[in-house]
């Protein structure tokens, strides 16, 4: 894996690899793979057994999706990079959305990019989970908040009623840090004027600690990216193409060069190591009233680190101190994209 990792940075043993990729690679051993001590490997291109050294199905779609993020955290998607990722992706047998992604990005694609990220979004979103024209016209609607006024908050003053009551939870639960992430950074209230009707965004904002900076903000689609498992790369995407690259997909702010790699794959470990998914058939008003700190240990989310802590800030709501914590010797990660392997 560490010599298919060398191939793509190196564009086949082509180039000299820049320091963030090579940080990377370090980053990706000590936080993803396990590894003490980050092995070295020698610039050259994929190895000969590549396909019969890596056997099992979900290792394989790791490698695949790590390679995929190595061709991107070097601000330029390059297509020479681009090509090692698509043979290993070839080799190994892999499928993986994130491929497809990276070629369009190599391309300069944004607007189709945009397009099937908000296609994946829809489909979740819809009922049917595929989505049909009326799914897209829900979404556009609510996309486009400019549109909502006095009659949307009319039809929706009981789900902004119900949301405004979690201020009434005592300090430390969820539900009043989650009020108070909206109320702290000026966000309306699902049922209020100009609002979305989903939390999961501010939900993940509060469960990691990771603030609104831009910097959190890449650090939170490593999170949530981690957590997805196979549907993972939407996210990891996004947040590289908008925060490293400097790439336009869909508005708003675009930044480049934010990448820590330390921070960002042990963000990345953080959220393979939750247990629970908050994205489907996940109830928030059962707990609500939970305590903070015992949810995020309930659902197997590590601390966030004081390095992490000191870039991009936590998110504690109302909750007084330095933050939580969960016991030093937390057990590791052991499980979804953050697996412990032999590299």
């Amino acid at each position: 894996m560490v010599q298919a990792m060398s191939a793509v940075v190196s564009a086949g043993g082509r180039v000299a690899p820049l320091p963030v990729e090579r940080d990377s690679i370090q980053a990706i051993q000590h936080h993803l793979l396990g590894q003490a001590e980050p092995i070295r490997a020698r610039m050259a291109g994929l190895p000969d057994d590549l396909a019969t050294v890596i056997t099992d199905p979900e290792l394989r779609r790791l490698t695949v999706q790590l390679l995929v993020i190595l061709a991107v955290v070097g601000r330029r998607v390059r297509g020479d990079k681009v090509a090692v990722v698509v043979e290993a992706a070839q080799r190994l047998g892999v499928e993986e959305r994130g491929v497809l992604l990276l070629q369009r990005a190599a391309q300069g694609q944004f607007k189709r990019i945009a397009m099937s990220l908000m296609k994946g979004f829809v489909d979740w979103w819809s009922p049917s989970g595929k989505a049909g024209l009326r799914d897209w016209m829900r979404f556009v609607w609510w996309m486009l908040p400019q549109l909502h006024g006095a009659g949307t908050a009319r039809r929706n003053a009981e789900l902004a009623a119900r949301y405004a009551a979690l201020a009434t939870l005592p300090e430390g639960t969820f539900g009043r840090a989650l009020h108070a992430f909206y109320a702290d950074n000026s966000i309306s209230l699902p049922g209020q004027p100009k609002s979305v009707p989903w939390v999961m965004h501010e939900v993940y904002h509060v469960l990691s600690e990771y603030g609104v900076k831009l910097e959190a903000e890449l650090l939170l689609t490593a999170f949530v990216g981690g957590s997805l498992g196979e549907n993972c790369m939407d996210q990891i995407m996004f947040g590289l193409l908008s925060y490293q690259t400097g790439s336009p997909l869909i508005g708003g702010v675009v930044a480049e060069g934010l990448l820590d790699p330390d921070s960002y794959f042990a963000a990345m470990a953080r959220g393979a190591a939750m247990t629970a998914n908050v994205v489907q058939g996940w109830d928030l008003w059962a707990v609500a009233g939970a305590d903070l700190q015992e949810l995020r240990a309930r659902y197997g989310i590590p601390p966030i680190s004081e390095h992490e802590r000191a870039v991009v800030g936590g998110y504690n709501g109302l909750l007084l101190g330095p933050g939580h914590s969960t016991p030093a010797d937390w057990p590791g990660i052991d499980q979804g994209l953050a697996a412990p392997v032999a590299a």
